[in-house]
């Protein structure tokens, strides 16, 4: 799946991990929290899979949007596909 956000925010630190998904108007769309970010202790690719994880989480609290027929007119920075009609 993929994802369109303006702003990805992470704060990877020793004891916790945290992301916020950020829409353009500033407001927080999403956020998770993890485990520390310990590249030296684990290993970069262990690491690596805590931010993912944490990421992956922050992803799936997003609102989801309406989904658009093939036949939908190009939609505008805010869908709204379920009002519209193909002519």
């Amino acid at each position: 799946m993929g994802v369109n956000v303006p702003v990805v925010a992470v704060d990877a630190g020793n004891s916790k991990t945290d992301v916020a998904l950020i829409g353009a108007d500033g407001t927080v769309l999403a956020a998770a929290r993890g485990g520390g970010f310990q590249p030296p202790r684990v290993g970069v690719e262990a690491a690596v899979d805590v931010l993912g994880s944490v990421l992956d989480r922050a992803v799936s609290q997003l609102p989801r949007r309406p989904a658009c027929s093939a036949t939908s007119p190009p939609v505008s920075p805010t869908p709204t596909c379920r009002s519209r009609r193909p002519s």
